[in-house]
């Protein structure tokens, strides 16, 4: 089967869509099918991969790309897909309906009214997604979403087309036996240190000074617990900041930007998994914390619950009574290896291998049920109605 995964933005950057669509095009080469990633903009130093098509894009922030099109090479191979797969709602859908000719499969990875909110009143983002989410989705075939939380957002925001849930997975080898796994001694803590580890970008839509804040409150009665941040992001020098305001200097550890194959050896210094982001759909670092054997402090969000299994694998909380759950997986050793060899058993639901057969068995039913869509190809002038309608 040849596949195109379409996405707004590939290697190097680094998140977790791009992440997600690279085990993806891993694991479907791994069982014998081809695929062509299409997105935009330069490859990293080291060039591409086989299989990435790039298409000329204005630099946006976090390595996104704008474009209206996709150049000649993109388009011609896009017909010549048996499957079309968009990992992002602006520069995907659009593009894959406009060019390809096989059915369109749309995995919704975001949770696009929050982020959105960063930038624009919550109000403005909220109607301008209630427009735009359903008339874009529409343009799918099948819509996957990664956990059943957000399944019911994206109703709520009035999108009607086919919402089919299909767990994230990650590749639990590493994690469940790092190839260099880092001590506290290593990492220059004491032995005797109780370690809370957050990794992910820092930016604004994660709500890291309410994690900072949280975790000066839970410090105040457990003074041997110290927080490892793992990422870098537009966030990071004011983060330093507000870390040294608290008086944690000597107890919040800025990693920077990491290599991916690096956050396994962390995990495995750390104690439990802490993070305060309400925005998150199925986290891959709450997976692969669970792999590491870390139970996970986190809000009662979203994309948490369908992962967490409270007093299980791990704690839910409100956002501002994080300190709680943190002071007691510090005070609690035992309870806190119950709760991590839970996680890890837990883990193995998140095989990429499982995700990948799942996303197959619909793809073979989608081409079944939608051979070709080449005869829905829209005349010049009704497309254009189409795409003002998607923004008026």
């Amino acid at each position: 089967m040849q596949i195109g995964m379409i996405t707004a933005c590939y290697k190097p950057v680094v998140n977790g869509v791009t992440r997600m669509v690279s085990l993806y095009k891993s694991e479907l080469e791994k069982l014998g099918h081809e695929v062509t990633v299409f997105t935009f903009g330069r490859p990293g130093p080291d060039g591409d991969e086989p299989g990435v098509i790039r298409s000329p894009g204005l630099p946006l922030p976090l390595g996104y790309h704008l474009a209206p099109r996709y150049a000649a090479q993109a388009r011609a191979r896009l017909r010549q897909m048996d499957i079309l797969h968009c990992h992002h709602l602006l520069m995907g859908l659009e593009l894959a309906y406009r060019y390809g000719r096989s059915p369109i499969v749309f995995t919704n990875h975001t949770r696009y009214d929050l982020y959105t909110g960063n930038y624009l009143p919550q109000a403005v983002a909220d109607r301008l997604l209630r427009r735009l989410w359903p008339r874009l989705t529409a343009l799918a075939d099948l819509i996957v979403t990664p956990s059943a939380s957000m399944r019911q957002v994206m109703r709520s925001f009035g999108v009607r087309r086919p919402i089919t849930v299909v767990e994230n997975g990650v590749d639990l080898r590493p994690f469940h036996t790092p190839t260099d796994p880092f001590t506290k001694t290593r990492l220059g803590l004491p032995e005797t240190a109780v370690v809370a580890v957050y990794v992910g970008r820092l930016s604004p839509e994660k709500n890291l000074p309410c994690l900072l804040e949280q975790f000066a409150e839970a410090r105040q009665e457990c003074p041997d617990l110290h927080l490892l941040l793992l990422g870098q992001g537009s966030l990071a020098a004011k983060l330093r900041q507000q870390a040294n305001g608290l008086g944690l200097a000597t107890a919040v550890h800025f990693t920077g930007e990491l290599a991916n194959e690096q956050v396994a050896n962390y995990l495995a210094a750390a104690d439990f998994f802490v993070t305060a982001s309400v925005s998150e759909v199925h986290p891959l670092t709450l997976i692969e914390a669970l792999a590491a054997g870390l139970p996970i402090v986190a809000p009662t969000a979203p994309g948490m619950v369908d992962i967490v299994t409270p007093h299980q694998t791990g704690l839910l909380t409100a956002p501002d009574q994080l300190a709680a759950a943190m002071r007691l997986l510090t005070q609690q050793p035992d309870r806190r290896q119950r709760l991590a060899e839970a996680a890890r058993q837990a883990s193995h639901r998140y095989d990429i291998r499982h995700t990948v057969q799942h996303s197959l068995a619909l793809y073979e039913r989608l081409r079944q049920t939608h051979p070709d869509r080449a005869c829905r190809r829209l005349l010049p002038k009704a497309r254009q109605r189409i795409a003002r309608s998607l923004y008026t």
